[in-house]
């Protein structure tokens, strides 16, 4: 052997939280004792990845070479952990030793966990990591990540085995393939959704949610139990149209990253339903394991958080600054994380402690401070995030035996079309605004919204009627301006305004 140090690069990368890192292997050589060294900041999943490779090479009909291997992996300043660096580790032992041929200036890109007799699998995160691959001459990845590759666009070579890797480099027939058809926006096998048309007596609370589903609007429904609050939760994800082709890749990153993919349904909305019980980290994710919360996982889909007045208080208030800024910022060891948090947030739940305040007649058993003591749980900053206030009651006996003679079928259809055209609607008039929804602009724009000077002065002076905030008052705009989309007309109207303030009462 030499008594000069050998030592080659390959490139990798690793997921912390959900920003991706990229990564240099620095694979040296050296006379001595047989040793095998892996340093950098690593946690035990990748010390134990020398067994892997040391098994992985001998089955694939190469030698452990003898001296002493170092394996660095920089940056060295932050911790990594997860078995994806297995295939660059060996390639660059292959290349150290002299097994496979060195091509100087050659940057190789690769990443897969190695199994004992030298095949490849995939890891969770790869998504996320083999997105930005097109600044290397070789890029591997395991055959079984085909779909994180779709997702990210990767441009590279996907295998089975080290052999093949090993193959295709000493051979010079390395074939790379641009992977973007992402198959997960297929939504083929729909589900069988409940039409909306069976909420009999509920028009209000229909429109609200017509109103909330075409523009992204947040929506709290109060009212009794029973009279469909949680029905109409499960349902609104079914009126939107489907996931769009980013959308459904930047979820699938989410997924993918917690090793829960199979969790996503393929095309379709998010639906995450959170209870009273949840944990602060459940709810916002964790800070010290970077790992997403409920309200990430909700990303482009429904956030539905029911019996909401029985939350503690710090829970809802928590969902304040994701509710407004669409995403959740964390700092751990000086490094700020951001996870995506663009979810419609559906809240119900009873109007008082026994949930009859609504349904007259004497029947709430509720005192004034009992009631006002329950509401409170809602603070004004939380309801001021709130775009649609609407009450729900229980239909009487003649709306009950109207039900089975109501000949009202497929509203879902109708409303499905509306909310459809609305959202195209958005789309031309915020298009290379950064904004995709009414209810995501956070400034009162009366160009951007289509509103002439009379219906501005009609919006403040409703707004000052309800008391409402400088938020409150966009919020105005917000969902009449969804109001005048829902109708197809390119300006807004002071009508859209009066009809917006019928729900912008808080209950």
């Amino acid at each position: 052997m030499s008594s000069r140090i050998k030592v080659v690069r390959i490139y990798s990368c690793f997921a912390d939280g959900l920003a991706r890192v990229p990564t240099e292997l620095e694979i040296s050589l050296s006379p001595g004792l047989p040793s095998f060294d892996v340093i950098g900041l690593i946690d035990s999943t990748i010390r134990e990845s020398r067994g892997r490779i040391r098994s992985a090479l001998i089955s694939s009909g190469f030698n452990m070479p003898k001296g002493h291997i170092t394996v660095s992996i920089s940056p060295s300043y932050l911790h990594k952990g997860g078995t994806a660096f297995d295939l660059p580790a060996a390639l660059g032992i292959l290349l150290v030793s002299g097994q496979l041929p060195v091509h100087e200036g050659i940057r190789i890109y690769a990443e897969g966990e190695l199994t004992l007799t030298g095949e490849l699998r995939g890891t969770p995160g790869a998504s996320l990591r083999l997105k930005d691959t097109r600044d290397y001459d070789m890029a591997f990845a395991p055959s079984e990540e085909t779909t994180a590759a779709s997702c990210a666009m990767f441009k590279g070579m996907l295998a089975g085995s080290l052999r093949e890797v090993a193959d295709t480099i000493r051979c010079g027939n390395y074939l790379s393939a641009e992977y973007k058809d992402f198959s997960e926006t297929s939504s083929d096998e729909a589900e069988p959704w409940q039409d909306i048309s069976c909420l009999k007596g509920q028009n209000k609370a229909l429109k609200a949610v017509l109103i909330a589903a075409a523009g992204w609007h947040n929506i709290l429904l109060l009212g009794s139990p029973g009279c469909g609050k949680t029905m109409i939760g499960k349902m609104i994800r079914g009126l939107m149209p489907p996931l769009g082709v980013k959308e459904a890749a930047d979820l699938y990153t989410v997924y993918e990253a917690m090793g829960a993919s199979d969790d996503l349904p393929s095309g379709i909305r998010p639906y995450r339903y959170i209870h009273p019980g949840i944990s602060r980290t459940e709810l916002i994710g964790s800070v010290g394991s970077l790992r997403p919360g409920e309200i990430s996982l909700a990303d482009h889909g429904i956030l539905f958080a029911d019996e909401i007045c029985e939350f503690k208080s710090e829970i809802i208030d928590s969902l304040r600054i994701p509710m407004e800024e669409k995403k959740i910022a964390f700092t751990k060891d000086g490094r700020r994380y951001v996870f995506p948090s663009s979810f419609l947030f559906v809240g119900a739940g009873n109007p008082c402690r026994c949930g009859m305040f609504y349904e007259g007649s004497g029947r709430c058993r509720c005192t004034p401070a009992v009631r006002e003591r329950y509401m409170n749980k809602l603070s004004g900053p939380f309801k001021d995030r709130i775009d649609l206030f609407t009450e729900m009651r229980c239909i009487s006996a003649e709306e009950l035996r109207n039900i089975s003679t109501d000949k009202t079928r497929h509203l879902s259809e109708d409303y499905k079309e509306k909310i459809n055209s609305a959202w195209q609607m958005q789309a031309e008039r915020f298009n290379g605004s950064g904004i995709d929804f009414n209810g995501n602009c956070n400034n009162a724009d009366a160009e951007l919204f289509r509103a002439d000077k009379g219906v501005i002065e009609f919006a403040a002076e409703v707004a000052d009627s309800l008391t409402s905030s400088p938020r409150g008052y966009c919020k105005l705009l917000r969902v009449g301006r969804t109001i005048a989309d829902l109708d197809g007309r390119a300006d807004m109207r002071k009508s859209d305004i009066s009809e917006a303030s019928v729900y912008r009462r808080r209950i």
